[in-house]
Protein backbone atom coordinates (compact mmCIF):
# COMPACT_ATOMS: atom_id res chain seq x y z
CA UNK A 1 0.00 0.00 0.00
CA UNK A 2 1.47 3.26 -0.86
CA UNK A 3 0.85 5.28 2.72
CA UNK A 4 2.33 8.72 1.50
CA UNK A 5 -0.69 9.21 -0.45
CA UNK A 6 -2.86 8.32 2.83
CA UNK A 7 -0.37 9.69 5.78
CA UNK A 8 -2.32 13.54 5.32
CA UNK A 9 -5.71 11.85 6.29
CA UNK A 10 -3.90 10.26 9.51
CA UNK A 11 -2.28 13.52 9.77
CA UNK A 12 -5.48 15.61 9.91
CA UNK A 13 -7.34 13.05 11.92
CA UNK A 14 -4.59 13.20 14.80
CA UNK A 15 -4.38 17.07 14.97
CA UNK A 16 -7.92 17.02 15.13
CA UNK A 17 -8.25 14.68 17.80
CA UNK A 18 -5.08 15.91 19.96
CA UNK A 19 -5.94 19.89 19.05
CA UNK A 20 -2.57 19.66 17.73
CA UNK A 21 -0.77 21.29 14.18
CA UNK A 22 1.44 18.23 13.49
CA UNK A 23 3.52 18.42 10.79
CA UNK A 24 3.53 16.21 7.32
CA UNK A 25 6.03 13.78 8.15
CA UNK A 26 5.10 13.18 12.16
CA UNK A 27 5.08 9.85 13.28
CA UNK A 28 2.67 8.62 15.57
CA UNK A 29 3.59 5.54 17.86
CA UNK A 30 1.80 2.57 17.98
CA UNK A 31 0.45 3.21 21.29
CA UNK A 32 -1.09 6.45 19.74
CA UNK A 33 -2.95 4.93 17.01
CA UNK A 34 -4.03 2.10 19.32
CA UNK A 35 -5.74 5.13 21.42
CA UNK A 36 -7.96 5.87 18.40
CA UNK A 37 -11.81 5.10 18.94
CA UNK A 38 -14.86 4.86 16.35
CA UNK A 39 -16.20 7.68 18.09
CA UNK A 40 -13.48 10.15 17.62
CA UNK A 41 -13.11 8.93 14.46
CA UNK A 42 -17.15 9.92 13.98
CA UNK A 43 -16.77 13.30 15.22
CA UNK A 44 -13.88 13.71 13.03
CA UNK A 45 -15.89 12.51 10.16
CA UNK A 46 -18.78 14.58 11.24
CA UNK A 47 -16.84 17.48 11.28
CA UNK A 48 -15.54 17.16 7.77
CA UNK A 49 -18.80 16.33 5.97
CA UNK A 50 -21.35 18.23 8.08
CA UNK A 51 -18.94 20.67 9.72
CA UNK A 52 -19.83 20.21 13.07
CA UNK A 53 -18.45 17.02 15.45
CA UNK A 54 -22.21 16.53 16.81
CA UNK A 55 -24.42 17.43 13.53
CA UNK A 56 -28.59 17.52 14.30
CA UNK A 57 -30.83 15.61 12.57
CA UNK A 58 -31.80 18.42 9.68
CA UNK A 59 -28.40 19.23 8.93
CA UNK A 60 -26.84 17.87 5.71
CA UNK A 61 -23.43 17.12 5.11
CA UNK A 62 -22.50 19.83 2.52
CA UNK A 63 -18.89 19.62 2.73
CA UNK A 64 -17.55 16.15 1.96
CA UNK A 65 -19.14 13.08 -0.02
CA UNK A 66 -19.54 9.59 1.62
CA UNK A 67 -16.34 8.81 -1.40
CA UNK A 68 -14.35 11.39 0.79
CA UNK A 69 -15.02 9.60 3.93
CA UNK A 70 -14.34 6.32 2.35
CA UNK A 71 -10.88 7.42 1.46
CA UNK A 72 -10.58 8.83 4.97
CA UNK A 73 -11.78 5.33 6.41
CA UNK A 74 -9.37 3.57 4.09
CA UNK A 75 -6.16 5.68 4.47
CA UNK A 76 -6.85 5.61 8.35
CA UNK A 77 -7.51 2.28 8.24
CA UNK A 78 -4.00 1.44 6.46
CA UNK A 79 -2.15 2.70 9.12
CA UNK A 80 -3.98 0.90 12.35
CA UNK A 81 -2.01 -1.91 14.39
CA UNK A 82 -5.17 -4.47 14.08
CA UNK A 83 -5.44 -3.84 10.21
CA UNK A 84 -7.80 -6.83 9.85
CA UNK A 85 -9.16 -7.02 13.06
CA UNK A 86 -13.00 -5.45 13.54
CA UNK A 87 -13.68 -3.08 16.31
CA UNK A 88 -15.00 -4.92 19.52
CA UNK A 89 -16.99 -2.45 21.70
CA UNK A 90 -16.69 -5.03 24.87
CA UNK A 91 -13.23 -5.10 24.67
CA UNK A 92 -13.16 -1.53 23.11
CA UNK A 93 -9.80 -3.09 20.47
CA UNK A 94 -9.48 -3.88 17.34
CA UNK A 95 -9.57 -1.26 13.95
CA UNK A 96 -12.44 1.71 14.79
CA UNK A 97 -12.59 2.20 11.01
CA UNK A 98 -13.97 -1.07 10.59
CA UNK A 99 -16.78 -0.30 13.37
CA UNK A 100 -20.28 0.10 12.67
CA UNK A 101 -20.59 3.50 13.93
CA UNK A 102 -18.20 4.72 10.93
CA UNK A 103 -20.36 2.30 8.38
CA UNK A 104 -23.63 4.10 9.44
CA UNK A 105 -22.12 7.39 9.10
CA UNK A 106 -20.52 6.90 5.67
CA UNK A 107 -24.11 5.19 5.14
CA UNK A 108 -25.67 8.04 5.67
CA UNK A 109 -24.14 10.74 4.02
CA UNK A 110 -24.57 8.36 0.53
CA UNK A 111 -28.46 8.44 1.71
CA UNK A 112 -28.40 12.60 1.35
CA UNK A 113 -26.30 12.29 -1.94
CA UNK A 114 -28.74 9.71 -3.12
CA UNK A 115 -31.43 12.18 -2.51
CA UNK A 116 -30.11 15.04 -4.02
CA UNK A 117 -29.27 16.70 -0.36
CA UNK A 118 -26.01 16.69 0.09
CA UNK A 119 -22.36 17.43 -1.95
CA UNK A 120 -22.61 17.35 -5.60
CA UNK A 121 -20.42 15.30 -7.51
CA UNK A 122 -17.04 16.86 -9.28
CA UNK A 123 -16.89 14.12 -11.32
CA UNK A 124 -15.10 15.03 -14.44
CA UNK A 125 -16.25 12.81 -16.90
CA UNK A 126 -19.70 12.24 -18.22
CA UNK A 127 -21.72 9.07 -18.18
CA UNK A 128 -20.92 6.12 -20.89
CA UNK A 129 -23.37 3.48 -21.45
CA UNK A 130 -22.38 0.27 -23.42
CA UNK A 131 -24.92 -1.55 -25.63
Amino acid sequence: MEQSRYKPALVAFMSFKDGVNYSADMNFSEQARLNITPEQLCRWMNHRAYGSEQPTKDMKPTHARSSTLEFYKKAISSFMPRLTIPWDNVRHEGNPTRSEAINQLIKTVKRFEVRREGVLSSARRSIEYCL
